[in-house]
């Protein structure tokens, strides 16, 4: 019987026994402290004034045992004057709160711990010390302690139990002796080296992996049948294990390729198969097989390899012979039985490419599905190529049928349904043509807006009526939604330091409303995604219930804190050691704190982070930022510290604002070279002040779009009245990108930027650090990084940018998808930056354009852009070249 049955059988004999339905229960009391007591009462299921009911009282137990605080749960009635009085009487769980070790301490508590996997406050049920003793003996095992006995048992000590681990160890097994056998005599040094010697400390895991390693050192040898196994016979009088590798080494083997050269990549590729697999007959096979798909992706249809084998010198000679006929290229491609321009784009054989049947059978595939996407639902579509070599046509024979269009479609819940099925937006719609996977996908959405409704056990059956010349179509969804199945009790199971209005406020269910499966997959996505437990599991306590269930939440914490670290050497600061410091899940509230360090011979960085992931009682999570840097650089030396203040507000999907208070201070010092040669971020300034962010994102991938849009609008003020600069500054960019051709994308973007100082007597430009700059990879290519706009002699005698109040750019390019990874882009650049406001016009514009090449990775394309001066002025370089990963918006 399982803990659970056990609990509500004593519960059937000491109440129900004795207590007639009749009476009425006066009060309901649970055996625990106040606070806790109330917390738990939402799960008794019967309150005073009700009558007694035997099931009522049960489903409590139940109730209160699934939230796994408790090892037993007992009720006791007491008959008053004015009723029964219930008293439930919990007997709290045993939670792990200690590891202790009795017999032969060999292992540390914490050693124990990791092993056995064990977490604080987790209840020791009998099962769990069983589970926890087993995994120990064999970490002891595998450590030498071959007799090792280990039994483990849980004892109560204020505030939970500790798990105590008796460990009788036993014996240390050695090795004794080691023989090789069956080994070939020139191997025999080598193999013996990589064996476990005589009195080392036996280990199995050790044993078997020099096993491994000896076959891998065969195999190299040529002998690519070899197996090794290893033997092992323990001698507990002794406490040694003897060692004996069977060796089977096999005949030595060759592979020979006749016929026509093949590429030494696939030559490679074949040898590492028949070497991994041990000449075995099905591997054999495949060498063959892929040596005969190389040669047809060339354009070799009728190529044949034959294998035969042959000894020579007494080794195995595995030889195959490849005959690959005469190659064929695709000299045209035509279609007949349907006339329609975008066929060409539909199928991937391109002229002058090799002729490959089944990349031909994928094309024609692919023109089956464009023609049903048209509505041509019996379609089909055969690829003919004469035989022979040379330049061949391929012709695409097309039987498209009847075109359908969906005359009418509607959806039948019957009359009795309530509340009625929320019916999602179809993709089948009349008017359009008929398609069979716009059928199966509608049918699929309406079953989950059935179960996301509660109505669990729902069927939606398609009835297709066609007319008779089959050109049109009436689709009638019939929907029959079942009973309605709603969540009676939402139990969070026993949590460790975590509130329980953490999970709480996380679940998309509530108790009294429809049980749908998206908001269940939802909640434990959202539990998952705060990182701060490990694993996340809702099940139902009833699930074969049909009116009401029961969800029961259960949460595994993970390590709260998190220790990264790091060395390294960098040209300014030489060598350099970090460490960053992660607590999570402060006070049990989800708050978290870090705490960044680096150090090195010429400067440090000190930062603090804390997020309140719950401001004001609403999921707003906000960020408090400190940090402070100093670093002695060439030439000058500064010192940067500040603090930030932020929080971020979602207005849908895609929209989302994020306010800011910041302060920042930069101090120059020690300065030995021109002002002019220092870069701009190192420049004394002061900001303080709030900002705001506009965001709007429907970009399908924010790394390489090829659909969306993305706008941003930030405005930041800084004043003297919070300590900076006098300043008012705003940016706008905008960026679209659509599709025009099915390997073509068009990219727009446009960024302005407007600034001002705010004080009479402050200069009419904002401070260096805070100004706008243009020119380089992302901006105005054909320009090196931040050379439009005005420029200034340096002391050395060259050209400095100082930027401005003023920012105008736009950006266009043409995406084109040349291969699987490789991109060329056609763009053009306008722009520049203006001292002042006043100063913008538009005759000063600078112009670029030029290509560029995109190769995909997973961090972004990498981006190689040669950009060229459309109004190239005197003394300026004709254009610029720019190397990068990322798109330039």
């Amino acid at each position: 019987m399982t803990r659970a049955g056990r609990v509500v059988a004593v519960l059937a004999v000491a109440v129900a026994g004795r207590v007639s339905a009749e009476e009425r229960v006066a009060s309901v009391r649970l055996d625990l402290p106040e606070a806790r007591a109330e917390a738990l009462s939402h799960y008794v299921a019967i309150r005073g004034g009700d009558a007694y009911a035997p099931a009522a009282v049960r489903r409590s137990v139940e109730l209160l045992y699934a939230t796994g605080e408790f090892e037993d749960v007992s009720v006791e009635a007491t008959r008053t004057p004015a009723g029964l009085d219930l008293v439930f009487h919990l007997v709290p769980a045993p939670l792990l709160r200690d590891v202790r070790v009795e017999g032969d301490r060999i292992v540390s508590p914490g050693t124990l711990r990791r092993v056995a996997r064990l977490r604080a406050g987790e209840p020791l049920w009998p099962a769990r010390l069983e589970e926890a003793a087993q995994a120990v003996a064999v970490s002891l095992a595998a450590d030498g302690y071959l007799e090792a006995r280990v039994t483990g048992e849980s004892r109560r000590v204020a505030g939970g139990a500790d798990i105590v681990f008796r460990i009788a160890a036993g014996p240390r097994a050695r090795v004794g002796r080691v023989a090789l056998e069956g080994a070939p005599l020139a191997s025999v040094p080598r193999l013996r080296s990589l064996a476990p010697s005589g009195g080392d400390v036996f280990r199995r895991d050790a044993a078997r992996r020099a096993a491994e390693r000896m076959t891998q050192v065969l195999v190299k040898d040529g002998l690519w049948q070899a197996k090794v196994a290893v033997e092992e016979a323990y001698d507990p009088p002794a406490a040694r294990t003897d060692l004996v590798y069977r060796i089977s080494p096999g005949e030595r083997a060759e592979v020979e390729f006749r016929g026509s050269p093949l590429p030494g990549s696939l030559r490679r590729s074949v040898l590492a198969l028949l070497r991994d697999g041990g000449l075995a007959s099905d591997v054999l096979d495949e060498g063959g097989d892929r040596i005969e798909e190389a040669l047809r992706a060339e354009g070799y249809r009728d190529a044949f390899v034959s294998r035969r084998e042959e000894t020579r010198d007494g080794h195995r000679v595995v030889v195959y012979v490849n005959e690959p006929g005469p190659q064929a290229r695709v000299g045209l491609v035509r279609f007949s039985g349907f006339d329609d321009a975008r066929l060409r784009g539909v199928v991937e054989a391109t002229v002058g490419g090799p002729v490959v049947d089944r990349l031909l059978d994928e094309d024609a595939h692919r023109l089956v599905r464009f023609l049903a996407d048209l509505g041509y639902a019996e379609a089909k579509v055969e690829s003919e190529v004469p035989e022979g070599g040379g330049d061949l046509p391929v012709d695409f024979r097309i039987l498209a049928g009847p075109r359908t269009e969906v005359r009418s479609v509607r959806v039948e819940t019957g009359s009795a349904v309530e509340p009625p099925v929320q019916v999602p937006v179809l993709k089948t719609k009349a008017g359009e043509p008929y398609r069979v996977r716009d059928v199966a996908a509608d049918r699929e959405a309406l079953l989950t807006a059935c179960r996301d409704g509660g109505r669990l056990q729902a069927t939606v059956t398609p009835d297709v009526s066609w007319s008779e010349d089959k050109d049109e179509a009436t689709v009638v969804f019939r929907v029959a939604p079942g009973p309605l199945t709603e969540v009676d009790r939402v139990i969070v199971a026993r949590l460790g330091i975590t509130q329980p209005e953490v999970v709480s406020r996380e679940l998309t269910f509530k108790e009294g409303e429809p049980l749908g499966l998206s908001e269940v997959l939802e909640s434990q996505r959202r539990l998952s995604a705060l990182g701060i437990f490990s694993r996340v599991s809702i099940s139902e306590m009833d699930p074969e219930s049909v009116g009401r269930r029961t969800l029961v939440v259960a949460a595994e914490e993970a390590p709260r804190t998190t220790i990264s670290y790091a060395v390294g050497y960098a040209e300014n600061d030489l060598f350099r050691g970090s460490v960053e410091v992660t607590r999570q899940n402060l006070f049990g509230l989800d708050r978290s704190l870090t705490a960044f360090a680096r150090g090195s011979f010429r400067g440090n960085r000190l930062l603090a982070t804390f997020r309140e992931p719950y401001l004001f009682g609403r999921k707003l999570a906000l960020f408090v930022t400190g940090f402070r840097e100093e670093e002695e650089r060439e030439g000058f030396s500064y010192i940067r510290y500040g603090g930030l203040l932020q929080t971020a507000l979602r207005a849908g999907a895609h929209r989302g604002l994020i306010l800011r208070f910041s302060y920042q201070k930069t101090d120059l010092f020690d300065v030995t070279v021109p002002l002019d040669e220092i870069d701009r971020q190192f420049q004394s300034s002061t900001s303080a002040g709030p900002s705001a962010s506009l965001v709007e994102d429907t970009r399908d991938d924010p790394l390489d779009p090829h659909a969306g849009h993305f706008f941003s609008t930030d405005v930041q003020l800084s004043d003297a009245v919070f300590g900076g600069d006098n300043f008012l500054k705003s940016f706008i960019q905008l960026a679209g990108f659509r599709q025009i051709y099915p390997r073509v994308l068009l990219a727009l973007s446009g960024r302005v930027g407007l600034a001002a100082t705010l004080r009479a007597g402050d200069p009419d430009r904002l401070p260096i650090p805070d100004r706008f700059f243009a020119g380089g990879d992302n901006s105005l290519r054909g320009f090196p990084l931040d050379m439009v706009g005005p420029l200034v002699p340096s002391s050395s005698g060259g050209l400095v940018p100082t930027g401005g109040n003023a920012l105008l750019l736009a950006n266009a390019e043409i995406r084109i998808d040349a291969a699987r990874r490789l991109g060329i882009t056609v763009f053009s650049d306008s722009g520049n930056v203006y001292p002042l406001v006043p100063d913008v016009t538009l005759s000063d514009v600078r112009y670029t354009a030029g290509l560029g090449l995109r190769y995909k990775t997973a961090l972004g394309p990498l981006r190689v852009d040669w950009g060229y001066k459309l109004d190239r002025r005197p003394g300026e370089s004709p254009g610029h070249l720019h190397v990068t990963i990322g798109n330039a918006f």
